[in-house]
């Protein structure tokens, strides 16, 4: 239970009892419960979405589908997208791109590539089938947070200290193959036969990303870890909008 409590802490805002203290081990033993904290943000999309779209215009309601997705998670992930462009961006070596990421400040091509992708996610959301959108609402916070599961177990940690050390470094095949199952599974129920597309799109952008920070840093950081899960949602969005 303090894993999953320790994962609810890490990647939302919602608060857990003083009374329970999270120690390292909780937090590098609550990786696989990632997807299922997923699914819990994508419950509460999910209940905004069936609790206004009869009485509230549907853009208006996609726009509030975005904020609240932003403000669960206080904009953990967002910020480490911003940080990973621009070291990617900006910074002609691994040391300098390391450098770049832990500055605390948001340069230009960070900023521009969070507006691309709040823009990108409220266009999809937009544009979703509506026999499938309360899935894809359910579904695309739980894919990104797969897609970190799999990113800490192949891949390596690409800095001497720092928190996403903790999730790299206790991570395992059990949680992997577990989560990978569930997902699966979920895709299956939910979306049917279309499930296959949605599993090679993520898997394959999963790793690409993989590859891409493999080449640049050496291995991943937290921050990239954040847009990972980031991208990942907004590419679940894209292929439920295209394929679905």
């Amino acid at each position: 239970m303090k894993s999953f409590l320790a994962a609810l802490q890490f990647l939302t805002i919602i608060p857990i009892p003083k009374r329970i203290k999270i120690e390292k081990k909780n937090l590098a033993n609550s990786v696989i419960f990632f997807p299922l904290v997923g699914l819990f943000i994508g419950g509460m999309l999910l209940l905004v979405n069936i609790s206004l779209r009869k009485f509230i215009p549907a853009l208006i309601v996609n726009l509030l589908l975005v904020g609240v997705w932003i403000g669960i998670t206080g904009a953990l992930h967002l910020d480490g997208l911003a940080d990973t462009v621009d070291g990617l961006s900006g910074g002609k070596d691994r040391e300098e791109i390391l450098r770049m990421m832990a500055d605390s400040y948001v340069g230009a091509k960070g900023a521009v590539a969070l507006i691309l992708l709040l823009g990108a996610k409220f266009l999809f959301l937009c544009q979703l089938p509506f026999a499938f959108r309360n899935y894809a609402l359910l579904f695309a916070p739980a894919a990104g947070r797969w897609a970190m599961v799999l990113a800490t177990t192949f891949s390596s940690y690409a800095k001497e200290e720092g928190l996403g050390r903790i999730f790299v470094e206790g991570n395992n095949k059990k949680e992997v193959l577990v989560t990978s199952l569930v997902m699966i599974l979920l895709s299956l129920l939910l979306f049917k036969f279309f499930f296959f597309y949605l599993l090679f799109g993520i898997l394959l952008a999963t790793f690409l990303l993989l590859k891409i920070f493999k080449r640049r840093i050496g291995g991943i950081t937290g921050d990239n870890l954040g847009a990972i899960n980031e991208i990942i949602e907004v590419i679940t969005l894209l292929i439920i909008c295209s394929v679905v």
